[in-house]
């Protein structure tokens, strides 16, 4: 039972500390006048695998290997998307996310002997993830084919709860039970550096790249990001492709060593 619980919080910090991320969601409208701000409102969805390792305190270093479905079972909520305001070479990117998950089990043991009694156990675990990221994007390379770098920090906030029930059923007036809530949050922020490039390969379709990279104490990360977008009109685009990233915590007994992979779909409002 434990080792379950602590596989759905790994899932859950992991999912929630990397859905989010600034950059492959963003597109500038090739007709945008000089000067002008605009403006884009981009929710997507990133179908991430886990692979990895993780360990929590004293308990044991468990091994992460598990797919986009395995994590929306334990999904009880979830709202994410990217917002970006531009204007000549300057851009300034948000990244918001809150999700809620949770997982729980329920186990028996008999004993020996016609009158053995019988312990239960539960433990219900609920985790809350909010994450803020902000960037600022300037646009070193302009054209046909334009570049940005991009720096800025990302905040992880995850927040768990775990109610842990122990009971006996044994002969008359001997029922004891007992009851356990445990709750903590775990918080840091990460520096990050990187560029994004995107291209035209027809009238409607461009082509993208982003990549960063950076960290803080006791904690780096990675991400690479390609993919492509169609422009269904002047205000709406779909955005489709793959995506990568390695998170890497270790620091006061909590560790996260995962890698998150997997293609993302999204649609972007522009206005």
């Amino acid at each position: 039972m434990k080792s379950k619980l602590m596989r759905s919080a790994v899932l859950a910090a992991t999912l929630v500390g990397g859905v989010a991320q600034s950059g492959f969601a963003a597109a500038q409208s090739s007709d945008m006048k000089p000067g002008a701000w605009q403006f884009e409102a981009t929710p997507y969805l990133w179908m991430a695998g886990l692979k990895g390792n993780t360990q929590m305190g004293n308990l044991p270093n468990i091994n992460i290997n598990e797919s986009f479905s395995d994590i929306v079972k334990i999904l009880d909520f979830g709202a994410m998307g990217t917002f970006e305001a531009r204007k000549d070479r300057w851009g300034f990117l948000f990244d918001g996310i809150y999700m809620k998950l949770s997982d729980g089990m329920t186990a028996s043991r008999t004993g020996p002997g016609p009158i053995g009694a019988t312990a239960t156990a539960s433990a219900n675990l609920t985790l809350k993830q909010t994450m803020l990221n902000g960037s600022v994007a300037y646009r070193v390379v302009e054209g046909t084919t334009p570049v940005d770098v991009i720096g800025g920090a990302r905040y992880n906030k995850l927040d768990a709860t775990a109610d842990i029930g122990i009971s006996f059923f044994g002969p008359v007036g001997i029922n004891p039970s007992a009851t356990r809530s445990l709750s903590g949050d775990k918080s840091w922020t990460d520096a990050i550096v990187g560029a994004r490039i995107q291209h035209p390969i027809a009238d409607r379709w461009t082509l993208t790249g982003y990549a960063d990279g950076g960290g803080s104490s006791g904690s780096s990360t990675w991400q690479l990001a390609a993919g492509a977008n169609y422009d269904y009109s002047k205000d709406v685009s779909f955005k489709f492709g793959y995506r990568a990233m390695k998170l890497d915590y270790n620091k006061n007994g909590f560790l996260f060593d995962v890698t998150m992979q997997g293609p993302y779909v999204g649609a972007a409002f522009r206005f």
